[in-house]
């Protein structure tokens, strides 16, 4: 399918000019109705709002919602979310009188801010229901950021129209031109037009896991950018994915950063032969598309996603899933506050009274070498394995010991069915022999066990 520019199309530059002109005469970009059936005339007329926004699966009932109306402009579709009954808040980088206008007139509630895409967080403005995105995104000068802000705030569906460079999507054909300055229509803040294979495609890398085209129609291209998986329906004898672990691929960890560019990888076991497309992952109840899929020899599958916007600080659930299997017990991971420092991620252990039986080690190794010596290289942990009688663990629940004093852990795991693992970075073992012990919640400490450690630089020496 070729693809046609319209940066330099004679009509399209028609169209823009007579925009403009319309703008200087303080035309409304969108003709506004009265509560008395009054038609304020703009650029747009009614019929043609209406019938975009009737492409997208919006109720007529939004009574209980909130609606986010990015990029509102005279307003009409914000007006319109608010007379279907929800709760709007209408937002643009610059001022349009003729909403405020409006909005007194109809006796509007509607929330009206004048910020930027980059201001658009869960923080200030909350969570919504439905987010209208519409003709903002080519106007970005960072296009994947601004979907990723309207992932941040978007509580369930939000739903998005780009100008477009070609007329349906095209796997081999997902790339974007760039305009430097006034290549496209005359005006310098139009940077960029996609093709509809890339609009869906950077909305799901914007942390849409379900992104379903819609249409082309004059050069604008529509999509559904959803943050939940459709509902799955386990096939009868399809066991559910056993999850190991869900940990930061930087650190090895389970501490995560807001507005930083992380990502998590998850180990889990699953007799299905299975495709980035059959994997499922959710934290909390958003899914997050698969990034990378693949079977190790070891019998395990690793599926890494990038971390999506938004997620509040505190502790959050993770599964993995299969569509024809459903959805593994999940694990635990935090997300820090804004701006917090990683060594304040620590889950501190909490002891309970003693009352099951001690663990017990089954096999304690350097992940590099399987040894149980440790020389301080970076990519050097320790892992332990064990069994235990307690309830399932946490970082709260269980603590590691080397000769007698509490040690760190990177994360705890279940490599498989009955069977548990921490894991721990030693850097920073002074050379010779170590004491490990490992206790639960409810237990005392285990029988102990013996590493050496022979480091190829003495940090303790050095300090």
């Amino acid at each position: 399918m070729a693809v046609e520019s319209f940066a330099g199309n004679p009509e399209f530059q028609r169209l823009i000019r007579l925009q403009t002109e319309a703008f200087a005469r303080n035309t409304p970009y969108h003709s506004l109705e009265l509560n008395d059936g009054t038609v304020i005339p703009g650029i747009i007329p009614v019929p043609q709002l209406r019938a975009r926004l009737d492409r997208y699966p919006l109720p007529e009932d939004l009574r209980g919602k909130r609606v986010m109306d990015i990029g509102a402009a005279s307003g009409w579709n914000s007006f319109e979310c608010e007379r279907r009954g929800a709760e709007v808040v209408a937002i643009d980088c610059v001022e349009y009188e003729e909403l405020l206008a409006v909005k007194r007139l109809r006796g509007s509630k509607l929330e009206y801010a004048v910020v930027d895409i980059e201001e658009v967080t869960p923080e200030r403005f909350g969570m919504f229901d439905y987010v209208l995105f519409f003709g903002v995104l080519y106007h970005l000068r960072h296009p994947l950021l601004g979907l990723e802000q309207v992932c941040s705030v978007t509580r369930d569906v939000a739903f998005i129209e780009s100008y477009v460079i070609d007329d349906a999507p095209d796997p081999a054909r997902c790339f974007m031109e760039f305009y430097e300055t006034d290549e496209l229509g005359g005006q310098i803040d139009n940077w960029c037009g996609p093709t509809t294979q890339c609009l869906v495609s950077m909305a799901r890398a914007a942390g849409f896991p379900r992104v379903d085209f819609q249409y082309v129609d004059s050069r604008r291209g529509g999509a559904i950018a959803c943050r939940r998986w459709e509902p799955v329906h386990p096939a009868p004898g399809i066991v559910p994915p056993f999850l190991c672990s869900a940990v930061n691929n930087r650190h090895n960890d389970i501490v995560f950063q807001p507005r930083k560019d992380e990502y998590m990888s998850l180990a889990f076991l699953s007799d299905e032969k299975l495709t980035k497309q059959d994997v499922l992952v959710e934290i909390d109840e958003y899914g997050i598309p698969a990034i990378f899929v693949v079977h190790h020899d070891a019998g395990y599958w690793q599926v890494n996603v990038k971390v999506p916007p938004g997620i509040s600080p505190g502790d959050h659930e993770v599964r993995v899933g299969t569509r024809a299997g459903g959805f593994s017990d999940p694990v635990r991971i935090k997300m820090l506050p804004h701006g917090a420092e990683r060594r304040y991620g620590q889950t501190p252990f909490v002891a309970r009274e003693e009352s099951v039986a001690l663990p017990v080690f089954v096999r304690v190794e350097n992940t590099m070498d399987r040894s149980v010596t440790f020389r301080g290289y970076r990519n050097e942990s320790l892992a332990c394995r064990f069994t235990h009688s307690d309830a399932t663990l946490d970082l709260s629940k269980v603590q590691l010991t080397v000769d007698g004093n509490p040690w760190p852990l990177l994360s705890v795991e279940r490599p498989e069915p009955g069977m548990w693992q921490v894991n721990a970075r030693m850097k920073g073992l002074p050379a010779g022999s170590h004491e490990l012990r490992l206790r639960t919640q409810r237990s005392g400490f285990s029988e102990p066990f013996v590493i050496q450690s022979d480091p190829v630089f003495d940090y303790s020496a050095a300090s």
